[in-house]
């Protein structure tokens, strides 16, 4: 695995090894040896280099075919950890490590059944106390989406006195998928307890403090500020000197960094806009940090000429391959949500460096100059002091491509059915208890209506809910939870919906998006915090500005005004596709053509030696 934290710049690494390797380049036991030492220091491409040489001197060497299937698969190369692992198995039947390897390689090649049963075979063959075949059923369970198994799993794990943080980060995460934040925040912060310097278990708990209602706009500022100057602390080092071309106003190269390059929420939006970026002479470079890419992958591919996948390269190695593609301006699409490189961007590699869209607060990180958001939904002045970023205001909303086998919007449920059907399609980590009494003061107040919640497929989750909706005076006859549902499906429920209720103090994104499409508004309460003004911004830009409440109260009377004049619900259900396709707030062109001016601003200002400052951008159309 990588480095939990970055780590200083690495010279020539194993110099001694290195030259014993020269000296005797048939001796398996210096090459495996070697090949193990570049391993460690997260560097398996090189590492596979020796392992290869080893067996090929002694193929009998079980450590060496052991080290080389870990090596192929942090590699990237699953086919080749599995022949590695089985070579070694074949030589000894009962080693452990071995049947983890051949469960990783299995996993990764989602042969999911026989991935389990090496689990189970290894953690019978180990010592006790070695939790890596726990630890990784664990993890497969996550990949299945068996979220259950998954807490079931770690729980029992993480009893265990040899459990290390990271079973109490993919319990964070487990319990996070359940729906259950609190319990997912209090995992991730066991994680950093017992390593502070864990920076995934850092963005877990960070990510999970952003749902907590309890914690204030200056609490989350400062403890992402904490984060930011605990990683700039460790790395100790002074800011590497950036040798670019300080020429204002040539082409300008822009790397964007993301674990979500596929098939979700942030390449709905980043398609049309690197297509859009492209066509105004900005040189894009892509950093996937994916081990497992999709097709949504392979139509950003066709958009973006230079495309690396990085999942396999330590921090130093992918902040050297940043500095050698000589990027102008790195962009961060995923803030502290899964598979982010943050402590990338912690060691500089580029000049300018701007977080964007994946994470709906600041990084805390005070390497990285700028944060873009949305005017209507962060005002100029209103959120900077929530930022170490100085954030750069877009006049107009990020297009959203929508699903082109979405269904026709169909006619206001409520007509047909008597009553209205409030809905909501959010994941369910993001349903507080706070937000369930809400919802339960809408119901009361409107005693025919029914609340559908879509994408509960787990009966840990429902159980959950029902007994948060029985406590607030809901029973379960007036609630509907549905499964997660393939795109088209969870598209055409939205035709059993009247309008949507929207969750705090994290509000919908993606799906608030989905929801315009398909006719059916959000009713959103405003907050203090970014993440609680997303539905602010959504709404605002199509017009709808009355749907979006000041308070609890305002909230509870918005909703009862809607069901007691369901015909003027059904016209504007009939209307919001248009205003989506004809916004004057929407359009791909115009947001392209303000990032690109934005990214000009920013590389102006660096040549000129001035330090980053808020940026507020102009309309085009005034």
């Amino acid at each position: 695995m990588r480095p939990s934290w970055p780590a200083s710049a690495i010279t020539t690494p194993c110099p001694h090894l290195q030259h014993a390797a020269r000296l005797a380049p048939d001796d398996a036991a210096i090459q495996d040896n070697l090949g193990l030492a570049l391993l460690r220091l997260g560097q398996p491409a090189a590492a596979e280099i020796h392992f290869e040489q080893a067996t090929r001197h002694d193929p009998q060497r079980v450590s060496a075919w052991v080290n080389g299937s870990q090596a192929a698969r942090q590699a990237g190369h699953p086919a080749r950890a599995e022949h590695c692992a089985r070579q070694a198995l074949a030589l000894a039947p009962h080693s452990p490590e071995a049947h983890l390897n051949l469960g990783n390689a299995l996993a990764d090649q989602s042969h999911w059944d026989e991935a389990e049963r090496q689990y189970h075979t290894a953690t019978l063959c180990a010592a006790p106390g070695w939790i890596e075949p726990a630890l990784n059923l664990g993890n497969l369970f996550d990949r299945q989406s068996r979220f259950a198994d998954a807490a079931a799993c770690l729980d029992t794990l993480s009893h265990n006195p040899t459990a290390d943080w990271r079973v109490f980060s993919a319990l964070g995460r487990a319990r996070s998928m359940l729906g259950d934040t609190a319990a997912a925040r209090d995992a991730y912060a066991r994680a950093l307890a017992l390593n502070p310097r864990a920076a995934a278990a850092y963005s877990g708990y960070l990510y999970h403090l952003m749902h907590d209602p309890g914690a204030s706009a200056e609490t989350i500022f400062a403890e992402h500020c904490r984060f930011g100057d605990a990683l700039d602390a460790s790395l100790r080092a002074p800011a590497p000197r950036h040798t670019h071309n300080r020429d204002p106003e040539r082409p300008l190269r822009i790397g964007f960094v993301s674990g979500d390059l596929r098939q979700h929420a942030v390449a709905h939006f980043m398609e049309p806009m690197f297509e859009a970026l492209g066509q105004r002479g900005l040189n894009l470079v892509a950093y996937s940090n994916l081990a497992r890419e999709d097709g949504m992958s392979a139509r950003l591919r066709g958009l973006i000429p230079t495309w690396h996948r990085v999942a396999a390269l330590s921090d130093t190695e992918l902040a050297a391959q940043i500095r050698a593609d000589r990027i102008d301006i790195l962009v961060d699409l995923s803030g502290h949500t899964a598979d982010n490189r943050l402590p990338v961007f912690a060691l500089r590699p580029a000049p300018v460096q701007v977080t964007w869209l994946g994470y709906s607060g600041t990084t805390g990180l005070r390497s990285i100059d700028y944060r873009f958001v949305y005017t209507l939904t962060a005002p100029p002045g209103r959120l900077d002091d929530q930022f170490t970023e100085k954030l750069v205001h877009l006049p107009y909303a990020m297009s959203f491509k929508t699903d082109p086998d979405a269904p026709d919007v169909g006619p206001l449920p409520a007509l047909a059915r008597g009553h209205l059907t409030f809905g909501s399609l959010n994941r369910p980590n993001k349903i507080s208890a706070e937000c369930i009494a809400l919802w339960a003061r809408v119901l009361k107040a409107v005693p025919n209506a029914r609340l559908l919640v879509g994408a509960v497929s787990e009966a840990a989750t429902a159980e959950r809910l029902l007994a948060q909706f029985a406590a607030a005076g809901i029973g379960p006859e007036r609630l509907d939870l549905r499964p997660r549902l393939p795109t088209r499906d969870y598209l055409a429920l939205h035709n059993e919906i009247d309008l949507l209720l929207d969750t705090f103090p994290y509000a919908g994104g993606t799906t608030s998006n989905h929801a315009l499409w398909m006719g059916v508004p959000t009713l959103t309460l405003v907050g203090r915090t970014l993440a609680q003004r997303l539905g602010a911004g959504i709404m605002g830009k199509v017009g709808l500005s009355d749907w979006v409440a000041e308070s609890e109260d305002a909230f509870v009377a918005i909703a009862e005004r809607a069901a007691a004049h369901p015909d003027e619900l059904a016209r504007l259900r009939q209307s919001l596709r248009e205003r989506l396709m004809h916004s004057p707030n929407l359009s791909t062109a115009r947001v392209a053509d303000s990032v690109a001016l934005a990214f000009r601003l920013m590389w102006r200002g660096w040549c000129a030696g001035q330090a980053p400052a808020p940026i507020i951008l102009p309309r085009f159309d005034e």
